[in-house]
């Protein structure tokens, strides 16, 4: 985590010199912790568990940073990278067995998840005036582990897998104020699995390379035995986020 944080700054900070010698190139980074409810099931065996019912899992605190640059070269899309840190620790007292990766639990159980998503997005903007069109592709990343421990028993699942996501994303301007208000989807289905996170949000940006965002956003996982596991889950909430403009 404090390796990707460490390389999205310098990422950022090494571009300012080049976007301000070139008038032509904007880039732009934000980050932000972020505060979602977690729900829905996972499984690896025969019976779904779920995430609130089962496990006790409720809000919990994760981490998203980005850095983007966009230039002025029609035929070469905008890119963006973006960082998801997703994790959390919950403890509960089961009603009913269940099973998870041959391993079977029936009273008290701790259990963790830890989802990481590096996203690329290459993106081009069809529309950019007061109101801005981007359409493009995103490749994500997703690293995901479930452990659930018990009784003296630990069951460990993981998946690692890389997705092709179509993105869009819409931005209206508010001219002479640096208001803003904008919604952005990437998703991807396919073969019973699925991925999709939705954004939407309004900021502030000023002159001074400083801005605020507040937004809510959600993020959904659907796998279909990818690497063994199984999983329905829905992770949103709002957030405040800190951004710059170079």
């Amino acid at each position: 985590m404090k390796k990707i944080t460490l390389m999205a700054g310098l990422a950022a900070l090494s571009a300012a010199p080049f976007a301000q010698a070139a008038p032509l190139v904007d880039v732009y980074a934000g980050g932000y912790a972020w505060s979602p409810d977690t729900s829905g099931s996972i499984a690896s065996g025969s019976n779904d568990i779920d995430m609130e019912d089962d496990l006790g899992f409720d809000d919990s605190d994760q981490t998203v940073l980005y850095v983007g640059l966009e230039h002025a070269v029609p035929v070469l899309p905008n890119v963006r990278l973006r960082y998801m840190d997703l994790s959390d620790d919950a403890s509960n007292t089961l009603v009913d067995p269940i099973t998870f990766n041959g391993q079977t639990f029936a009273d008290n159980v701790n259990s963790d998840y830890d989802m990481e998503m590096l996203d690329g997005t290459f993106y081009w903007s069809p529309l950019d005036n007061v109101v801005k069109l981007d359409l493009g592709l995103t490749v994500r990343q997703m690293d995901a582990d479930f452990t659930i421990t018990g009784a003296g028993q630990q069951a460990t699942e993981s998946a690692s897998e890389t997705f092709p996501l179509a993105h869009g994303a819409v931005r209206a301007n508010l001219p002479l104020t640096g208001v803003y208000v904008g919604g952005e989807i990437n998703a991807i289905e396919y073969d019973g699995s699925g991925m999709r996170d939705f954004d939407a949000h309004i900021g502030w940006q000023s002159d001074f390379l400083l801005g605020v965002k507040a937004g809510y956003s959600r993020l959904e996982v659907e796998l279909d035995d990818v690497s063994g596991l199984d999983s329905d889950l829905e992770i949103g909430g709002p957030y405040l986020a800190a951004t710059f403009r170079f």
